[in-house]
């Protein structure tokens, strides 16, 4: 699961490049239609977020891999303790 939220992380990160950098030579055409694009560059961004967001405040256990939820020191699917 961690490895398709950091696929996600990318993708969405290159989407907003690609959709702010279309926004601004749209601009520099002189064309200020660039709702969509602003829009496509925003959620991408938002999707960005809540994925750093994920990766960064779920627990792990440091030898399954698995998410912890609880706060104990010992891990609730192997057994192990956690290192933190």
């Amino acid at each position: 699961m961690r490895k398709y939220i950091i696929g996600l992380s990318v993708i969405s990160i290159f989407i907003f490049a690609i959709a702010w950098g279309v926004m601004g030579l749209k601009l520099l055409d002189g064309d200020y239609d660039i709702t969509v694009c602003a829009y496509i560059g925003v959620i991408s961004l938002i999707l960005f977020f809540v994925s750093f967001l994920y990766l960064k405040f779920t627990r792990r256990c440091s030898h399954c891999g698995k998410i912890i939820q609880s706060g104990g020191t010992y891990c609730p699917h192997c057994g192990n303790k956690i290192e933190e």
